[in-house]
């Protein structure tokens, strides 16, 4: 086999021993679980819940963090894709690649929030 696929499979043997290891010694070795006749109510504490559920609640800030989560995993792409490529003799190619690719992200990210125009302040 090559090095590169008996390394993976070393590591792969490793952590998969780390995690069952890792079940069956909280299995041996945990607290023992304690039944109570609470835990089946609605909250474990044993409160009983107040008021209404439904309140209104502003979703500005998940489109702004979905938004900004999207363009940053973005330009970590491309910033990794720069790296790759910064030694190419040809570099039409992976600016044209990058430019694609940045282009779908894009339209992606508009079709994704075109939806949701009510919620961007």
């Amino acid at each position: 086999m090559d090095a590169g696929v008996t390394t993976f499979l070393v590591f792969a043997a490793v952590a998969a021993a780390f995690g069952v290891g890792s079940i069956v010694a909280n299995h041996v070795l945990g607290a023992k679980p304690r039944r109570s006749y609470l835990q089946r109510t609605t909250y474990e504490c044993g409160e009983e819940a107040e008021g209404e559920a439904q309140i209104d609640f502003p979703t500005q800030h998940y489109t702004f963090a979905i938004v900004f989560v999207a363009v940053d995993v973005l330009g970590f792409i491309l910033a990794l894709w720069g790296l790759t490529f910064r030694a190419a003799n040809s570099a039409w190619y992976p600016v044209f690649i990058a430019t694609a690719f940045t282009a779908l992200a894009i339209s992606g990210i508009y079709y994704a929030l075109s939806g949701e125009k009510r919620w961007v302040v």
